[in-house]
């Protein structure tokens, strides 16, 4: 049996898993299109699903006590969004995965795969290594978090995530990195004086 095109991607990036596994993941799965401000999870429901982004970019973000908006992570195409923490303590998640702009998702039962871990022990690991890679974004997302300023949290990403300085817009790289647009843009204008304006990770508005 063939598999779709979508899993063209997935198969090089976890070349561990068979075949004939991908085409059990892919009897469990479910291709989903969602719009531009459509929720992949809501605020105060339990985490049952998980997905690969098959194209589009999403947000986890939640309201701080202000009413503003905190954005903790972005997902991109081909990373994996669930909330961890709400699907292992079957509590209802504090915060919500939107899209960014209109996506295909590949949707999983997360709890539909567990039968399969026992039997295949290169799905368990592609997904330790799935919640693995998101306790470690997270953990980066606190490390920015603890540097002292817009310029310091802005040249990080440039290093180290120069994806989110290209895709994402200033206002929401701004609610991801706990500052005000305004901080935001002074430290943009710094690091391209710096570099002659010849900064090339210029982002939309």
């Amino acid at each position: 049996m063939n598999l779709p095109s979508y899993f063209e991607r997935l198969i090089r990036k976890y070349p561990q898993v068979s075949m004939e596994e991908w085409q059990l993941l892919d009897q469990l799965a479910t291709v989903r299109y969602i719009r531009k401000g459509e929720q992949f999870l809501r605020v105060g429901k339990i985490a049952r699903y998980g997905a690969f982004v098959l194209s589009g970019q999403f947000k986890y973000s939640f309201a701080a006590e202000d009413g503003s908006e905190k954005i903790m992570n972005f997902g991109f195409m081909d990373d994996f969004l669930t909330n961890c923490v709400s699907y292992v303590n079957n509590k209802p998640s504090y915060l919500e995965i939107t899209a960014l702009e209109d996506a295909v998702i590949l949707r999983f039962h997360i709890k539909k795969l567990q039968p399969l871990y026992d039997l295949h022990s290169s799905i368990f690991h592609v997904n330790m290594q799935l919640y693995q890679d998101i306790m470690e974004q997270q953990a980066e997302h606190q490390y920015i978090l603890s540097l002292k300023s817009p310029l310091e949290r802005y040249r990080f990403l440039l290093r180290h995530r120069p994806a989110i300085i290209q895709k994402i817009s200033l206002t929401n790289i701004a609610r991801y990195l706990y500052t005000s647009r305004e901080a935001l843009s002074r430290a943009r204008v710094m690091v391209a004086g710096k570099f002659g304006g010849r900064n090339s990770f210029g982002s939309s508005l």
